[in-house]
């Protein structure tokens, strides 16, 4: 039976950009099915910035386990802040362990997430890990609990979870916008063909394409397009992003007035990141956060993937394409190749992502307002 004195839910999401992003559409699925409820997002900080002025989130809680939430000292402290707090709900689309015992401690009376890590007596209500649902893409993983919490309490508005909206979005403001119009016309790539492009990839150099093919990509579209290329990426990011922009110059150095790009990965905080990439009109990405993040804004983005399967985690959207080579050892979700030769990679060409960057921007009316 429906729960209908349920006024305030706590969400754990992931720890990823990527599958925070991914988690969206529960998110707004949640807020669907218990309208009148507010919704507190629990989140590592840098994710949390997902999440903010989006429409379905009361607020966020930063989980600062590296700073006042470290230790075990921490960690109880974060319950006690969760605790004074009464939620009603917490739905976990985290799946550690530590989540569902932290809902647990902070006795919040309903708990719903997987029933996995070992951590089905601390929920209230585990939710079955079916392995089909581990078939479909990553979105559904999330929109799954949602889907069992509502067929479970008879709950009609949310009850199609699993075939309403499935697609990502974040939410800027004006000001974010306007803010980052000035940045970029205080870097002079603020008008014109913007390229986003985003060499990294957290999880390892098996979803890494090569740095010289981004450059070589790149540089036939500021030769064909005359494109202004901006690179995306965190701290980590910050010396492949350089390996990129380097080979771009090498073409450049003698045309006059060239903006030959810019390198922005560990250079901003996350929302400024996103409010940029949206002015971008196409996005050049490895299988990644940023990634996901553009393909929620609606840019264009023309997708590599190698060691990951875009059928689970591909970008989601009209404007989207995934450039992939079959080969007999791919996908095989390894942050290595095991083999050493990374030909899933290697058998992208330079024009194979080049050919499916300038369908976009052959589109009419792509130009539009640029």
């Amino acid at each position: 039976m429906l729960k209908t004195d349920i006024r305030s839910i706590l969400v754990r999401v992931p720890n990823w950009i990527g599958d925070a992003v991914l988690c969206l559409p529960a998110l707004e699925a949640l807020k669907a099915g218990y309208p009148e409820a507010e919704i507190t997002v629990l989140a590592r900080p840098w994710v949390s910035p997902v999440f903010f002025n989006n429409p379905f989130v009361k607020r966020v809680i930063d989980y600062d386990a590296r700073g006042r939430h470290k230790g075990i000292v921490g960690r109880w402290r974060l319950i006690q802040e969760i605790k004074k707090q009464c939620f009603d709900m917490a739905v976990l689309f985290q799946n550690a362990f530590e989540a569902a015992l932290i809902a647990f401690l902070a006795r919040i009376p309903m708990r719903i997430g997987y029933a996995r890590d070992l951590r089905s007596w601390l929920l209230s209500h585990p939710v079955k890990l079916d392995p089909e649902i581990r078939k479909r893409h990553q979105v559904f993983y999330y929109l799954n609990i949602i889907a069992d919490l509502s067929k479970s309490h008879s709950h009609q508005p949310s009850a199609s979870a699993l075939g309403g909206s499935h697609q990502p979005k974040i939410y800027l403001t004006e000001e974010e916008r306007v803010l980052a119009k000035k940045f970029l016309n205080g870097k002079g790539v603020d008008n014109g063909i913007i390229v986003g492009i985003a060499p990294g990839a957290s999880y390892g150099p098996a979803k890494k394409w090569m740095a010289d093919r981004f450059a070589e990509v790149a540089r036939k579209l500021v030769s064909d397009y005359g494109a202004k290329i901006i690179l995306f990426g965190g701290k980590d990011d910050r010396n492949i992003c350089n390996d990129v922009l380097k080979d771009l110059g090498a073409d450049f150095k003698s045309v006059p007035n060239h903006n030959q790009g810019i390198n922005l990965a560990g250079e901003i905080d996350l929302r400024k990141s996103i409010a940029i990439l949206e002015r971008c009109v196409l996005f050049i990405t490895n299988d990644s956060g940023p990634m996901h993040i553009a393909a929620s804004l609606g840019v264009p983005t023309v997708a590599i993937f190698g060691s990951t399967n875009p059928k689970l985690t591909g970008p989601l959207g009209d404007n989207v394409r995934v450039i992939q080579k079959e080969i007999e050892c791919s996908p095989c979700f390894e942050r290595e190749c095991k083999y050493g030769h990374y030909n899933c990679m290697k058998m992208i060409t330079a024009q194979d992502v080049y050919d499916a960057a300038t369908a976009f921007l052959e589109r009419k009316g792509m130009f539009e307002g640029a």
